[in-house]
């Protein structure tokens, strides 16, 4: 009797157990298709508000409708919807300039410039063989118009896109160039003297193509390699490894990275350089939306035995923020400065059919811990700030090795990793400082 039992109860359990899984798959299965139910009405929720806008306007509009600018139009604000500040559209025409610019190769005219007080372009930099600088422009130089209008009011943002463009076409600028001295004659008077100091000039660049120099490096404090990278790309970290050799045969003892306002670049070539730094282990992870953590780099064990700061501040962004988050994570050196940007999203290039593409994070970047730092940023482990004035001239490439209080504090922070500095910040003179720094290659 009890076998029958048994049996009677296996059966009767394993009914339960079937009945449980059925209710399960099908609670699942309700799930999805209510999930994908939403998702369908939400989209046509989307398609016949648009097709209402559609009717109207093509029914009473009295404009002429442009079909390419329109569809541009509802494809950038698609992606503007989002809400993800990274996410971009890019017409057929960007997206071939974005080709064209995804390296150290640009068109364009070769400055860089920052907003002055008057909305117009300063310039502060200006790239060795590039078109302006065969026509003349100067770094100090503002630029107040392009093609015959006003920068305050084509606004500067639209201004600095039109820097670069399609290789053989001109662009006109006004300039306003600091002649140096005043006449006797404009001494009178303040006004005069002032304007006698500025003078008028109009430039027409051709657009062509040129290389930015995104890495420089000097030896600084007597012995310590400085190194500033601007921009990661996928050639720079042979310029990087040539530079490093070169100071430590001049006898470097530690290396200070600035990577402030590195506005990121190539995860590619980022993960060269760390290979360098770093011990064998991963160096560049990323989760993606169903959860899976992809290692996409790890480094070999060539290290490099010398101690090292790295200097970081909040314009730090994307693959120079892993940079600092692996010199941190492996003990490797120190961070100085300030928390970075928190842009650690893994961005996706999707073309599409007519030629122009779409730009979506499609996975956030890890921490050698594992941690997101997207919208969150990498802290420091010497807090420093720059006061105004410091950070006004660091800007316009101004600040001095010794005015510099972010890369002193970096050279405080190889002594206190062991380094033998020659010169440490606040045992010599300020003189002496800026003296011992080597020119920049």
């Amino acid at each position: 009797m009890s076998k029958k039992l048994s049996w009677g109860a296996m059966i009767t359990l394993i009914a339960i157990t079937a009945a449980i899984t059925v209710s399960l798959t099908y609670v699942y299965a309700m799930n999805s298709f209510n999930s994908k139910v939403a998702d369908v009405n939400e989209r046509q929720a989307m398609y016949t508000k648009l097709t209402e806008i559609d009717q109207k306007a093509r029914h009473d509009y009295i404009g002429t409708i442009n079909e390419a600018n329109l569809n541009d139009a509802i494809s950038a604000g698609y992606v503007a919807g989002l809400g993800d500040l990274q996410a971009k559209y890019l017409t057929a025409e960007k997206y071939k300039a974005y080709l064209n610019g995804n390296n150290e190769k640009n068109i364009g005219v070769g400055i860089k410039t920052v907003m002055d007080s008057d909305g117009n372009m300063e310039v502060i930099e200006v790239m060795p063989n590039s078109p302006a600088e065969k026509s003349g422009i100067r770094k100090g130089d503002t630029i107040v118009g392009m093609d015959d209008k006003e920068i305050v009011r084509i606004t500067y943002g639209d201004a600095l896109n039109k820097l670069n463009g399609i290789a053989g076409s001109k662009v006109k600028f006004a300039i306003l160039r600091k002649s140096g001295t005043a006449s006797a004659a404009s001494t009178s008077s303040t006004a005069s003297a002032a304007a006698a100091k500025t003078e008028n000039i109009n430039v027409t660049v051709t657009r062509a193509e040129y290389t930015e120099q995104t890495l420089t490096s000097s030896m600084i404090n007597g012995n310590v390699a400085y190194i500033k990278i601007s921009e990661f790309t996928d050639t720079n970290a042979a310029q990087f490894n040539t530079a490093l050799a070169a100071r430590i045969k001049a006898g470097a003892v530690g290396i200070v990275i600035d990577l402030r306002s590195n506005s990121g670049g190539s995860v590619n070539g980022m993960a060269a350089i760390l290979d360098t730094l770093l011990p064998a282990g991963n160096t560049v992870s990323y989760r993606d939306k169903a959860g899976k953590t992809t290692v996409e780099h790890t480094s070999n064990s060539n290290e490099i035995s010398l101690p090292i700061s790295v200097i970081v501040d909040r314009n730090t962004f994307g693959a120079a923020e892993i940079f600092a988050s692996d010199i941190k994570d492996y003990k490797k050196g120190l961070l100085i400065g300030e928390k970075t940007a928190g842009y650690g999203t893994k961005d996706e290039v999707v073309p599409l059919s007519d030629g122009s593409a779409v730009i979506l994070s499609v996975a956030n970047y890890l921490t050698l811990n594992g941690n997101v730092f997207n919208g969150k940023g990498i802290d420091v482990d010497v807090n420093k700030q720059l006061n105004v004035l410091q950070k006004t001239l660091l800007v316009n490439h101004q600040l001095t090795y010794d005015q510099d209080s972010q890369l002193q504090a970096a050279i405080l922070a190889l002594v206190r990793q062991g380094a033998g500095v020659e010169q440490v910040p606040g045992a010599t003179s300020g003189a002496e400082s800026t003296a011992s720094a080597a020119a920049t290659d």
